[in-house]
């Protein structure tokens, strides 16, 4: 019979190679060779029972099996720089041709040479080590029984859990095609309510209050808290290059120290954000237009450019409204290795372009979403190794965990990379857009708690740091120059996400049926929400 040992040195053997040769990362390791260990070792001990010949057969099964799923992944990661994710491969999937299938298999003819390689040696290895055993069928012990029992139970229960059974190789790929399915149903539904609520637009009751040419942007930031941000005290500068570009381009720039979120997450936070929706009529951003629907009806030439996946449901199909759109994150919102950065040279290419009249473009970032250290390019991490100074003192007064106090360092790397691109665009826009009024609001859909409150890194609905944001506005007029005086106080203002709408109706220019004066933060008669700052849970 073939000895464990055999079958144990077969598993090693092919996990440590996959992770030699980039085709799975560490932290893949030990969910893929969990399932080696269970349904292998079942496999491995159901075949034994007919047999050494049945045994090898079933090694060698097993092996083809977890290499051609490890070298896929491997050609994979190295296409889209990111963890195989079943929504971003059915995305792909869903929408390539036979020319663009084509030249992806031209292209990444190397990548899928080395897994096939690697298949074959895998294979090489697996026949080499599962060559002896001569003896018949063994009868099956009460051991081995009740043994084989517990590997098929622990087995059916790895199935419950989402990140385990995306991990099983011969499952991963159903996975993918059930993502997809689900997600054309999401975006069939989703394309359906924006078109009742299109067919709508005369009760809309849209006015364009002038004519005159200008470019607004807005620029969507992720998981960006203000307490992190220098430009509102932080003891750490993290918003140096942002203050350096708008240093050095004429116009007013407004830096709202008091801003909220409405929710701690997203999806939630942007549908009440980017609708008329509010907190008090959550449910009403299905049957409300959003931004830029407003904007396409008033006349804008609306264009998309997002590092956030392209298969998100709302998003995406908000995307749809936009003539041009573009999204440079392959990968899934996690674990990409796109940077903000990247979204910087097709927004150089779009600003090249003779501009439309009125122009409105949003930006999505990834912004600060974990994980904090993939948001920065290689190099540019300037406190990832400072564990003394104020910040990282006052962390370790309040007991805040190495882990956690990494995290912080991470995130501030995050937010300066943030502020390094923001002021880019900025610098990007007043080269490109001589001679017209432009607009820039940036704001985040939420905070993020790194330590603030807690020992905790990530979203969070009990801390005020996952509601803090920070908002900015940068205006130059045709000239130029400085719009006219703001209203007194309006960087000090507070103001609540979900009302901001009404402020990008007033940059804009427009006016609709819901459009409020009173909840537009830039408007002279401004009031402030009741609640703004959010109401958390006690501990």
């Amino acid at each position: 019979m073939v000895a464990w040992w055999q079958f144990a040195a077969l598993g090693a053997l092919l996990h440590g190679a996959a992770v030699a040769a980039g085709f799975m990362e560490a932290k893949d390791l030990a969910k893929m060779a969990l399932w080696w260990a269970v349904a292998g070792s079942a496999l491995w001990l159901c075949a034994g029972r007919a047999g050494p010949r049945a045994q090898r057969w079933a090694g060698l099964a097993l092996t083809l099996l977890f290499a051609l799923d490890i070298g896929t992944q491997g050609v994979v990661r190295g296409y889209f720089g990111t963890d195989p994710q079943p929504g971003v491969i059915a995305e792909s999937l869903a929408n390539t041709t036979a020319g663009e299938a084509a030249g992806f298999l031209q292209e990444q003819a190397g990548a899928i040479g080395r897994g096939l390689a690697f298949t074959v040696l895998a294979l090489a290895a697996a026949v080499g080590l599962l060559r002896t055993g001569r003896r018949g069928p063994r009868p099956p012990s009460r051991r081995s029984t009740w043994l084989l029992a517990g590997l098929l139970a622990l087995a059916a229960l790895l199935h419950f859990n989402p990140a385990m059974l995306r991990q099983q190789p011969l499952l991963r790929w159903g996975v993918v095609y059930a993502r997809h399915l689900q997600a054309e149903r999401e975006i069939r539904g989703l394309d359906a309510a924006r078109a009742q609520v299109a067919a709508q637009r005369a009760s809309w009751q849209l006015q364009r209050l002038d004519d005159a040419p200008r470019t607004v942007v807005l620029v969507i930031g992720e998981s960006d808290n203000r307490l992190n941000w220098g430009a509102f005290g932080y003891p750490r500068d993290t918003t140096a290059p942002l203050t350096r570009a708008l240093a050095a381009v004429p116009g007013r720039t407004v830096l709202f120290s008091q801003g909220w979120s409405a929710e701690a997450f997203t999806l939630p936070s942007l549908r009440l954000a980017l609708t008329p929706a509010t907190l008090d009529n959550a449910a009403d951003w299905q049957r409300l237009p959003d931004i830029t629907q407003l904007a396409q009806a008033a006349g804008y030439q609306v264009s998309w450019l997002s590092n956030q996946p392209a298969h998100e449901g709302w998003f995406a199909a908000m995307a749809q409204t936009a003539e041009r759109r573009r999204f440079v994150n392959a990968g899934n919102w996690r674990d990409s290795n796109a940077t903000d950065a990247d979204l910087l040279t097709p927004l150089r290419d779009w600003l090249a372009a003779p501009p439309p009249p009125h122009e409105f473009i949003v930006l999505h970032l990834l912004g600060q979403h974990f994980h904090f250290r993939q948001r920065c390019p290689a190099g540019t991490h300037p406190w990832r190794d400072v564990h003394d100074d104020a910040v990282m003192r006052q962390m370790q007064a309040a007991g805040r965990s190495a882990t956690t106090r990494q995290a912080r360092n991470d995130y501030d790397d995050a937010v300066q990379c943030g502020a390094n691109v923001l002021g880019q665009v900025v610098t990007l826009l007043h080269q490109q857009r001589p001679g017209r009024a432009v607009d820039l609001l940036y704001v985040s859909d939420h905070g993020q708690e790194v330590g603030h409150h807690r020992n905790f890194a990530g979203h969070s609905q009990q801390d005020a740091s996952g509601y803090a944001i920070p908002m900015l506005w940068w205006s130059r007029t045709a000239d130029g120059q400085a719009p006219a005086a703001a209203p007194d106080g309006l960087a000090a203002r507070p103001f609540r996400l979900d009302h901001i709408d009404h402020a990008l109706q007033h940059l804009l220019g427009i006016s609709t049926r819901w459009y409020q004066p009173a909840l537009d933060v830039l408007a002279p008669g401004y009031q402030p929400p009741a609640r703004v700052a959010p109401a958390l849970p006690q501990r």
